[in-house]
């Protein structure tokens, strides 16, 4: 590194008086698309430093109230923001004050974008020089903000602050963020992530540092060709204790949309992330907040964790595995759990909504595979964030698992399995019980599953009132195998654990059905691309209704979504069965189980 560009600035600063007075302005690429036409501009009693603002700062002020600041790094960590000016203008011209590292150069035509010099000296990224860089520009503008005749004159919040950076900018960003600045109130960091320890670049913040940031961060990546990504995704995956976002826009790389206009697709993703985050804009908290995939948002990906702390407790005291087996845990690369295999010590996740948005409902949500995994991704966290934007709690149950597929000699093949069931075969459908047994002797392995459910009801009902819900309107939600789970569990219930309601999701019953007289309203969603399945909730459907139990069946057709019906939260909202989550939320709300 050569010598501090930040020991510059403050050397430069004893020379001046430290009052506002513009040298340069310029307004580029139309001024932004937001309400407030923007400029960039710079200043004698700030050198060493280019300000992104409203042209006329007063007046957006009386409207949006104090402005919020963003302070930003270069890639690069080069002393020059002239790639990302059409970027910066835009957040600008949403009401914001941007204060980039870099410095004005003259140029003939100033609506070009190359007005800036490229200076081939870099800004540190070290720890003291960021402190220095934090306090120059915000000390800066606080004075201003208080006084009289200055052009910031009560317009800006210096306590409203992101630290937003892309690249080698973005490293500075995150070193900001592990300051514990209270005036810095999120990180951004752009197709950037930190580096390992010992790596060959020193002073840069590296992945055991990460543990020092306090405020909400997002990761804004291309795809495959942004070298950058792999290192975020990991710091993605190693950030446990602040609420983080990821957004990948697969189809760009390193450079991604900076010099599009209004800074393309990654204006409007960081632009809506600071609305969220310094302005509290709560439109935004299902697409941050909850991932909802049904928020459209021009081609971008985004999953987030942190936000609601999930806890997880055992089932029970004394352990359940006497054989000794070790439990499977599939991630992806980002730390998200995919799936558990040879389960044998149950648990319960409670995923609480905020309080001030809960309904007092809750789902016990047990995932399907087979009963040789479960789905937890796409079954459980997915759907669970789903609900809990809803104001309903979600309490996943890691259920007790087969160690492998069933000894086939043991399956009675005299049963008339719906396996075996072709859903255009209307008198065996007619006939067939919903999911007879299909082992000769029992089936132990089921029974687990089907005590672990109960279980499951018999503690969220013991801490309904704890976890703010009502006893009354806890249901149980399953799908595939899990599906069958939640039937035999509703089948099998003591009036005093008997679900408030039930949902199955392409999940025939797991043991014969007889259908109690207390039994509650059953909603179930089905694809015919699997019909064997769809046979047995046909059959399921039509148990209940013999027994004179309300029931809903919703069969999807061929070809309009895949396998399985792709029923998760992330389904198509383009297919008809991609809007069973809005089915499903209609019912509960029609039948007085949710608000």
């Amino acid at each position: 590194m050569k010598k501090s560009f930040l020991v510059w600035i403050l050397l430069m600063l004893s020379t001046l008086g430290g009052l506002s007075q513009t040298k340069h302005s310029a307004m580029i690429d139309g001024g932004g698309s937001g309400p407030y036409k923007a400029i960039m501009t710079d200043d004698a009693g700030l050198p060493g430093f280019t300000i992104y603002r409203p042209a006329d700062i007063q007046s957006a002020s009386k409207i949006e109230g104090a402005l919020p600041i963003v302070l930003f790094g270069n890639g690069g960590c080069y002393r020059s923001s002239q790639p990302y000016a059409k970027f910066l203008t835009e957040i600008a011209s949403h009401g914001y004050v941007l204060m980039a590292v870099g410095k004005w150069s003259e140029e003939k035509d100033p609506d070009e974008a190359k007005i800036w010099e490229i200076d081939d000296k870099q800004s540190s990224l070290k720890t003291g020089d960021a402190k220095s860089l934090v306090n120059t520009a915000l000390n800066w503008l606080e004075k201003e903000n208080q006084r009289t005749g200055s052009e910031f004159y009560q317009t800006i919040d210096a306590n409203n602050v992101a630290a937003m950076g892309y690249s080698c900018g973005g490293i500075q960003a995150l070193v900001i963020g592990t300051l514990g600045d209270q005036r810095i109130k999120t990180v951004v960091g752009m197709n950037t992530g930190a580096f390992q320890p010992g790596s060959m670049l020193d002073g840069m913040i590296t992945k055991t540092d990460l543990q020092k940031l306090t405020t909400p961060i997002i990761y804004m990546l291309g795809g495959e060709k942004d070298d950058a990504a792999p290192n975020g995704r990991d710091d993605f995956k190693q950030i446990n204790h602040v609420p983080v976002v990821l957004a990948t826009y697969p189809s760009v790389g390193h450079t991604s949309t900076y010099h599009e206009k209004n800074g393309g697709a990654f204006g409007q993703m960081a632009r809506t992330w600071l609305d969220y985050q310094l302005k509290g804009q709560q439109q935004y908290e299902n697409l941050f907040r909850y991932s909802d995939k049904g928020n459209d948002f021009g081609g971008w990906e985004i999953t987030q964790k942190g936000f609601d702390k999930a806890e997880t407790i055992r089932l029970y005291d004394k352990p359940t595995n006497s054989n000794g087996v070790e439990e499977i845990v599939k991630t992806n690369d980002i730390g998200e759990i995919i799936n558990y295999e040879k389960v044998t010590e149950p648990t319960l996740t409670i995923s609480l909504p905020d309080a001030n948005k809960a309904t007092g409902t809750a789902v016990i949500i047990c995932p399907g595979g087979a009963l040789i995994s479960l789905s937890w991704q796409s079954e459980f966290q997915d759907i669970a964030r789903w609900l809990n934007a809803r104001g309903i709690a979600a309490i996943g149950l890691k259920y007790r698992l087969r160690k492998g597929f069933p000894d086939m000699s043991k399956v009675d093949t005299t049963k008339g399995m719906p396996r075996r069931i072709n859903v255009t075969e209307f008198a065996a459908i007619k006939n067939a019980n919903a999911n007879p047994s299909v082992m000769k002797d029992g089936d132990p392995e089921i029974d687990n599953a089907l005590n672990d459910a109960l279980e499951a009801m018999k503690i969220v009902k013991a801490h309904a009132k704890e976890w703010n819900i009502n006893e009354n309107k806890i249901g149980y939600m399953g799908y595939s195998a899990g599906g069958g789970v939640a039937v035999n569990a509703t089948v099998k219930a003591t009036p005093e654990l008997m679900p408030a309601f039930l949902c199955s999701l392409y999940g025939p019953a797991l043991d014969d059905v007889i259908v109690p007289a207390n039994a509650p309203k059953l909603f179930i969603g089905v694809h015919a691309d699997h019909p064997s399945v769809a046979a047995g909730c046909l059959a399921l459907f039509m148990e209940w209704k013999k027994a004179g139990v309300d029931a809903e069946l919703h069969i999807y057709g061929d070809k309009t979504g895949g396998l399985f019906g792709g029923m998760g939260p992330t389904a198509d909202k383009n297919t008809p069965n991609g809007s069973w989550q809005e089915a499903f939320y209609s019912w509960l709300v029609a039948n007085g189980f949710t608000e």
